[in-house]
């Protein structure tokens, strides 16, 4: 006679807060997983813990025995804050060549990971360039310090991208994460797009009942790395890019050893214990004043990292050096946009006098062309004057001002006051709000000195 077979009813989990308690999964290869449970400043390890009759394990599936997550062994002494990120900052060198400001920001993305959990939103960290610059180094020496990385690939298809994310919560890093017009494509990107912010889900219907909708959260750290930049501007814009250049450099390994490998483990634990130690002391919805003016999206960077060393004034000071030129080179992208050239476009026949303008006229201003060399038609700027927010053309009687008594009937762009004010800085002119007399609507005066995008 066959034995009943018992149900598991224990639950795997790799994190857990209990009151006081905070509770992390650990591995360690020939010893298996654990619990460190952190309480009061004290560490202890359990391989199980039952709470009001239910009984917890840690995850024990493939991608913990294969080393595809990437754990601490256990929970290990740092010293200082200083101490830590000065050792951080000595590893990171001796494997990557990347300049200084970018190193620190690094610095400051590998610590919000092992914190994430406890703000509301997230920026991507990503390397762009061809094969060969080292990307894929970039990952590597950066991902594997981050909170729980998993690495995947722009091959991989969404389903376990989406799986994955549920059950660890970890950091994806995305090697060649070019995407391809398709919906496996488009899956991935809403990941990406959606997974910024908490709260944000993806539905989907499960597989094995057309009735049932799973809801999948894809909130959590990314890093990606891309030979170009992405087509959507939503997923361009949620990235802090490091454009790679390869290097020089005689002193960086060629491959990743030994050293590597236990250097990236023993940086794993003792981010554990500074998780432990920080996660509750972080204050994400404190507002400090940089002093800086920023933009919407910027500003969110500012509030997912801040918190982190708001109380230290160097640290502070490099991160708003650091955010200023971020906007600098937001802005000065946009300006060499398809959009940025038809702002520039109204900027410079705003600043030449002009009041009624066509989107021929912009076309005439800086010689917009098409694939073949030919100047455009004014229809082709349509959709991207609606995008940028103007108001569908009005038809102006306008003077010739060579022949006075000539007029004639022209298709103008709606110059609305305060809109433009706003399109022009965002594009990085320096602008002033002027009423101008005889009917003309509110106009922008453009001061003669253009702004660099310098907040």
């Amino acid at each position: 006679m066959k034995k009943k077979e018992v149900e598991d009813t224990r639950i795997q989990t790799s994190f857990m807060l209990v009151d006081d308690s905070i509770i992390e999964q650990c591995y360690e290869e020939g010893k298996g997983t654990k619990f460190a449970i952190y309480k009061d400043g004290d560490v202890e390890y359990k391989n199980k813990i039952e709470i009001a009759g239910q009984v917890y394990i840690p995850i024990n599936g493939e991608e913990v025995l294969k080393k595809a997550v990437l754990l601490p062994t256990k929970a290990e002494e740092y010293g200082t804050d200083e101490e830590l990120d000065n050792e951080i900052k000595t590893y990171i060198k001796k494997w990557l060549d990347i300049p200084d400001d970018v190193l620190q920001f690094a610095l400051w993305n590998i610590k919000r990971s092992w914190v994430f959990d406890r703000f509301h939103t997230l920026n991507y960290l990503r390397a762009l360039g061809d094969t060969g610059m080292g990307k894929t180094r970039f990952l590597d020496t950066l991902g594997y310090i981050h909170y729980k990385p998993i690495a995947t690939s722009g091959a991989t298809t969404s389903a376990p991208v989406f799986r994955i994310i549920e059950k660890w919560k970890p950091t994806l890093i995305m090697d060649e994460a070019d995407f391809q017009k398709s919906d496996e494509a488009q899956d991935i990107i809403k990941i990406i797009n959606l997974g910024y912010e908490k709260g944000k889900h993806v539905m989907r219907c499960d597989q094995n009942d057309a009735n049932k909708i799973n809801m999948f959260d894809p909130y959590c750290p990314k890093i990606l790395a891309t030979r170009g930049s992405f087509e959507d501007k939503a997923t361009e814009s949620r990235c802090i890019t490091q454009v790679m250049k390869g290097t020089n450099r005689q002193d960086v390994p060629l491959n990743l050893n030994k050293e590597f490998f236990e250097t990236t483990q023993t940086l794993r634990n003792k981010l554990l214990m500074w998780r432990f130690k920080n996660y509750h002391s972080i204050e994400p919805d404190k507002v400090v004043d940089l002093g800086l003016d920023l933009e919407p999206r910027v500003k969110q960077i500012v509030t997912s990292f801040v918190s982190l060393f708001c109380d230290d004034e160097k640290q502070l000071e490099k991160f708003k050096v650091f955010i200023k030129n971020h906007q600098e080179d937001i802005i000065e992208e946009r300006k060499n946009s398809w959009a940025g050239v038809i702002v520039g476009g109204i900027y410079e026949l705003l600043n030449d006098g002009q009041v009624d303008i066509s989107a021929q006229d912009i076309i005439d201003k800086v010689g917009l062309k098409n694939k073949k060399g030919n100047p455009v038609q004014p229809r082709s700027l349509s959709t991207t004057l609606k995008a940028l927010g103007f108001g569908k053309t009005v038809s102006r009687r306008i003077n010739d001002l060579d022949s006075p008594q000539e007029t004639g009937v022209k298709r103008c762009i709606p110059m609305e006051n305060i809109m433009l004010k706003n399109l022009l800085k965002r594009f990085g002119y320096d602008v002033t709000v002027v009423t101008v007399p005889g009917g003309v609507p509110e106009i922008i005066e453009i001061e003669q000195t253009e702004k660099t995008g310098s907040p």
